[in-house]
């Protein structure tokens, strides 16, 4: 440990009496209704391998070439490549592509992915755009990953329907889930913090594999998933979303941006949604799907001028959830679960920039939010507030010239819960994590690339701790890139609420001591390669990625006796193998076609034994086909999934009708989805879980859910059937 700290302070320290030169910030952008930027444009000087991509916005920073006049070439797959010559230097430069599509209606043009992978960044990022995102129609962002196979989509249990989601195998609490940069899912949001960011307010989801960025904390072990919402000085002036399903859903969203001047701009969007009928179709006497009601708001103004950025908002969502027995059992009581969450969060962004060194900028991001959680399961209760606060101050600038970049800055982050479970174990405690980083970027004429990152961090209850993280890319070509990368995570458990569905949501007795659970520590080791190539005039990419995540301790949460659930800190060995290889293909202009396989050996000590990961399948394969017709009047898109059997925790110690097999089914679904684009408007329509498949019985012992046999959490396939839903999309230029 020690000599990885040395080496890496080594590297920076050397790189220190690099020369300084100058560099070229720029925008590249098209003209529609306005000026619309091209995001990830290649950039590159004539004749020389300097090169860079622009990021989602369209803007870059390349370095000053070594003589003038130079040409400045810029391209991007759709639009004509444009020459620009430099005859001296330039701080900022806008550069104009135009659009290879015609006139001609029976012309086929091509059309950006909904997914990439970047060839050009260190980190493994996979970006899914709002073309993707569209293709989930309904309804937040836990729904939003049904056509991507790098994230996982599972439930929490049979009785509230909820979903979670999976990276690399493990549960969503190891991966860092944040919206623009600020905490998103973290403490009691663990459950239900997915539902309350529906999928319209979303302008792309940035998903990084491995181990993440120490700019953004140490809680990342898996991974690191960034939302990037909608922008109010970018975004349609009016958005309008109506969906509604066969289960009578009813959902709406309404966003409206304003640009009041030259820098100030304004955003809001609205969300409800409501379902307030029931159904049962097994006939189980459980709601099929929970009656919800959601209230969602966010605001925000932006401030954009020549040296600072500015950004103010709050977000505030009421959930109302209810489901369980529909009727109630001879001398029984009825059996019902209720949650009802209120939160209500404020945020500031703000940027400092200096013209004059273009490298140059310092962030501050702050934080603040309440969190009310109340439940009740049957019997079983758990209630819970959390008060957070968050702040971030990051300083950038180069060393030498721009090959060279530099991160620094401090962090800290608090967090107050009061907890109360069954109304009678009631427990609480404050954290507040102090910390300092620096991160290092080397970048070699667009070729090889390595970003070393070290902070420490002070935890009020746990002492000091360090988190190591390294990044290596190497280029064989334009289109090929090939990753390294190892890292350090660390974080605190809230074991309650991130195992609701299987502590709450069963008959299973809690066993639990809060104060002797250690903090979660893993490293995450990880390698992929990237390739973009042509054959027979269609464009291929191939992706394979393997990571590899050992915890040095894990809160280990033991099903295997159907009786209770244990939480204990790891007595032996936990890791997870994961493996996915991925294709796509343009077989012609407007027929995508994408093929994903994975595969994991998930292994946790449980009591002395070491055993899989339950209800995880070990095999799974995506395959999406995607249409457009001319001029995108028409969308097609449909989506299969196979997975493999999954260990199912033993359930020997029930009444002998409540015992179920020790191993899943293995199966598959179906999703598609058709649109259909008029002038000023689109309507969809679509289908989830085409063939009906549904996992038999999920719920154990539902006839008698007050019983000692109850329990609604071993579930492993979709508990709801098929489901068709339809929608319409308004938008203003």
């Amino acid at each position: 440990m020690k000599n990885k700290i040395i080496i890496t302070l080594t590297f920076l320290f050397l790189i220190l009496a690099v020369n300084a030169q100058k560099s070229i910030k720029g925008h590249v952008f098209e003209t529609k209704s306005g000026e619309e930027p091209v995001p990830l444009a290649n950039v590159y000087w004539e004749g020389t391998t300097v090169g860079v991509a622009a990021d989602i916005d369209g803007n870059f920073e390349i370095v000053e070439p070594q003589s003038y006049p130079a040409n400045l070439i810029v391209s991007f797959v759709g639009y004509q490549p444009d020459t620009t010559t430099l005859n001296a230097y330039q701080k900022k430069i806008k550069i104009e592509l135009k659009s290879i599509i015609g006139l001609d209606e029976f012309q086929v043009t091509e059309r950006q992915s909904g997914t990439f992978i970047n060839t050009i960044d260190p980190f493994h990022v996979e970006t899914l755009t709002s073309k993707e995102l569209a293709k989930a129609a309904c309804c937040n962002i836990s729904e939003s990953f049904e056509t991507n196979a790098s994230v996982d989509v599972n439930y929490t249990d049979a009785a509230t329907g909820t979903k979670k989601i999976h990276m690399l195998g493990l549960d969503g609490i190891y991966t860092q889930i944040q919206y623009e940069n600020l905490p998103l899912i973290r403490g009691l949001s663990s459950a239900y913090g997915l539902t309350f960011i529906p999928g319209t307010q979303a302008e792309s989801i940035q998903i990084k594999k491995g181990a993440g960025s120490v700019l953004n904390g140490y809680e990342s072990i898996t991974g690191q998933i960034n939302l990037e919402l909608q922008k109010p000085d970018k975004a349609d002036r009016l958005y309008l979303n109506l969906y509604g399903n066969m289960m009578s859903r009813a959902e709406i969203n309404l966003q409206a941006a304003q640009k009041l001047n030259d820098k100030w701009s304004t955003m809001t969007m609205l969300h409800a949604n409501n379902q307030s009928i029931g159904h049962d179709n097994n006939n189980d006497n459980f709601e099929d799907h929970p009656l919800r009601t959601q209230y969602n708001l966010f605001n925000r103004w932006k401030y954009r001028g020549e040296k600072r950025v500015f950004q103010v908002g709050f977000r505030g969502v009421f959930d109302d959830l209810i489901a369980g027995q529909i009727k109630a059992n001879d001398n029984e009581r009825l059996y019902t679960i209720g949650v009802q969450t209120k939160q209500l969060e404020v945020f500031t962004k703000n940027g400092f920039l200096f013209p004059k060194q273009p490298y140059k900028s310092v962030g501050i991001l702050n934080s603040f939010k309440i969190h009310d959680h109340q439940s009740y399961y049957g019997s079983k209760s758990y209630d819970a507030i959390q008060y957070s606060g968050y702040m971030n101050l990051i300083y950038q600038t180069i060393i030498g010239q721009t090959d060279h970049k530099i991160k620094f800055g401090g962090s800290w982050v608090y967090d107050n819960y009061n907890k109360n479970l069954n109304d009678s174990y009631k427990f609480g405690k404050i954290e507040s994590v102090p910390g300092v980083f620096a991160e290092y970027a080397y970048n070699a004429e667009k070729k090889t690339a390595l970003v070393l990152g070290l902070r420490g961090d002070y935890h009020n209850t746990h002492g000091a701790f360090i988190t190591p993280r390294a990044h290596y890319k190497y280029n064989f070509t334009d289109k090929s890139a090939f990753r390294l990368s190892a890292g350090r995570g660390f974080r605190t458990a809230n074991p309650i609420i991130e195992n609701s569905g299987a502590a709450m949501a069963t008959a299973r007795n809690i066993v639990l001591n809060d104060n002797d659970l250690l903090p979660e520590i893993a490293w995450n080791y990880g390698t992929s390669v990237t390739h973009i190539f042509e054959l027979a005039e269609k464009e291929m990419n191939v992706s394979l990625d393997y990571y590899y995540t050992d915890f040095t301790n894990q809160v280990v949460v033991d099903l295997e006796n159907p009786r209770t659930i244990s939480f204990y800190n790891l007595d032996g060995k936990s890791y997870s193998h994961s493996l996915q290889a991925e294709y796509s293909i343009e077989l012609t202009k407007a027929l995508e076609l994408k093929a994903a396989y994975k595969w994991y050996n998930i292994k946790t000590t449980y009591a002395g034994e070491l055993k899989d990961k339950p209800l995880t399948s070990k095999n799974r394969v995506l395959v999406n086909i995607g249409y457009i017709t001319n001029f995108d009047k028409w969308k097609f898109d449909l989506t299969a999934n196979w997975f493999d059997v999954s260990r199912i925790p033993s359930t020997t110690a029930n009444q002998a009708e409540y015992v179920v097999n020790n191993q899943s089914e293995s199966y598959y679904t179906v999703n598609g989805q058709i649109t259909k684009a008029f002038k000023k408007f689109e309507v969809y329509t679509g289908v989830e879980n085409l063939f009906d498949y549904k996992q038999d019985s999920p719920i154990i012992s539902a006839n008698d859910p007050n019983g000692a046999n109850f329990d609604a959490s071993l579930v492993w396939g979709p508990i709801f059937g098929r489901n068709i839903y339809f929608g319409l999309r308004y938008k203003i230029k």
